[in-house]
């Protein structure tokens, strides 16, 4: 499908210098609105959250790419979602000192995506009864995940046998993400159990970690030596949890199945053990409309992606 491109050049202050015609149409914000002002003016204009603003703010200052999904209200019209990639430029001397953003309208995947994609009918052997799916009223509330991840860490660590050792990567001021924090918590919980008891009574590291991960692009982890690419995700942008343990993999035809794109549910795995944690995990997520990934290697143990969508 094509799409029409906004396009915005600024310098290092992040004052836009230039933007193309398609700015006003794209995004709904006149010229005026954006050329010669702070792009941080535009998008406080816009309602966009400060720790997002500042996000992208500090990705730009280190040189590195973003692609974030931001919702706009533009003056007299109804709310869009625009994705936005922005590139840092540098100078002669290899500094950092202008930013181009491109920008397109994604309003109508974000509106279909909340829908329940329609799954293949499976037909029942003969006498077995109708299988049910629970339904989940989820009680969101805007969250900071690496915070939510820190105090739940400590909070269960001194619980788990004394020899795991939890290493924590949590960075501050991720896109807040709307949970169902009771819920998630008891997943989350459960999960780092099973990676202590993976881990029983010999030495190990439990590692934690969170940040940001984008649909169709490689995850890239800090602690285990296989990066994926995520594939089949329903959004674009995702603020993740990841666990990673030292101890005995997980089967690998769990991974398979866990890691397919294809719909399961807990029903297909065992009702007890990591599996069956895994795939209610993996239930609850989708609930979120967030996925989990799932891979394991001898000598290097397993890891558990948690995605939930920004």
């Amino acid at each position: 499908m094509k799409r029409e491109k906004a396009v915005a050049v600024g310098n290092r202050a992040g004052v836009v210098e230039w933007a193309n015609a398609a700015w006003s149409r794209v995004t709904g914000y006149a010229l005026e609105d954006a050329v010669a002002k702070p792009v941080a003016d535009l998008l406080g204009l816009a309602g966009i959250d400060y720790e997002l603003i500042d996000f992208v703010r500090r990705r730009f200052e280190r040189g590195e790419p973003c692609e974030i999904e931001l919702p706009l209200d533009p003056p007299g019209g109804e709310r869009r979602w625009i994705h936005v990639s922005v590139e840092s430029l540098r100078d002669r001397h290899g500094e950092v000192s202008h930013f181009a953003a491109i920008a397109w309208d994604v309003s109508d995947e974000k509106r279909a995506a909340p829908r329940a994609r329609p799954e293949r009918a499976r037909r029942p052997a003969p006498g077995a009864p109708t299988p049910t799916r629970p339904h989940l009223d989820l009680a969101l509330a805007s969250t900071d995940l690496s915070a939510f991840v820190r105090d739940l860490v400590s909070r269960r660590a001194g619980t788990l046998a004394a020899r795991t050792a939890f290493d924590l990567d949590l960075p501050d001021r991720l896109p807040w993400v709307g949970i169902d924090r009771d819920r998630v918590e008891d997943v989350l919980a459960g999960l780092l159990g099973d990676a202590a008891a993976a881990i029983g009574s010999e030495w190990g590291t439990v590692s934690v970690s969170t940040g940001l991960a984008r649909n169709e692009a490689v995850f890239v982890s800090p602690t285990y030596p296989r990066n994926c690419l995520l594939r089949g995700l329903d959004h674009g942008l995702y603020a993740y949890v990841e666990i990673h343990d030292t101890g005995p993999p997980v089967d690998r035809t769990v991974v398979a199945a866990l890691s397919d794109s294809a719909a399961r549910d807990a029903a297909s795995f065992p009702r007890a053990g990591r599996a069956a944690s895994l795939a209610a995990a993996r239930a609850l997520l989708r609930t979120h409309g967030g996925n989990l990934r799932l891979d394991a290697d001898p000598g290097f143990g397993t890891r558990v992606i948690l995605l939930f969508p920004c």
